[in-house]
């Protein structure tokens, strides 16, 4: 099976409070947005309807990550768990292929009004 997917644009939230846009081109760039195995998250509309797919670590509470506040909010605004644990990455519903899309612009909009971008620290640049 590939780690291969078709690339797709979205946004990874961090336990800080802040987010980034990324683009992920593969299973592994989930896997580095949420540091961990993914497991799905999928958030709705008022309607109901699912409005977007994220991922979070399936193993982040037995990691003991921190509690992110602000993913947690998110999601609980978008009728889903309101308790997150690690990064949440956020893109778009799947396609009628299966494969993630990027992220609803209206979306990305309101992450970048609520959270502020990320910066990066002088100790992460290697």
């Amino acid at each position: 099976m590939s780690d291969e997917m078709k690339p797709v644009k979205g946004v990874v939230v961090f336990t800080n409070g802040t987010y980034e846009e990324r683009t992920f081109n593969s299973l592994n760039d989930l896997q580095i947005g949420v540091d961990g195995f993914i497991c799905s998250v999928r958030l709705f509309n008022g309607k109901g309807e699912q409005y977007a797919q994220a991922y979070v670590d399936d193993e982040g509470i037995l990691k003991s990550k921190p509690m992110n506040y602000q993913a947690s909010a998110l999601s609980f605004l978008l009728g889903n768990t309101p308790q997150l644990v690690g990064n949440m990455v956020i893109v778009g519903n799947a396609d009628d292929e299966g494969w993630d899309t990027d992220i609803n612009p209206t979306l990305l909009a309101f992450i970048k009004q609520i959270f502020p971008e990320r910066k990066e620290q002088e100790s992460e640049l290697v």
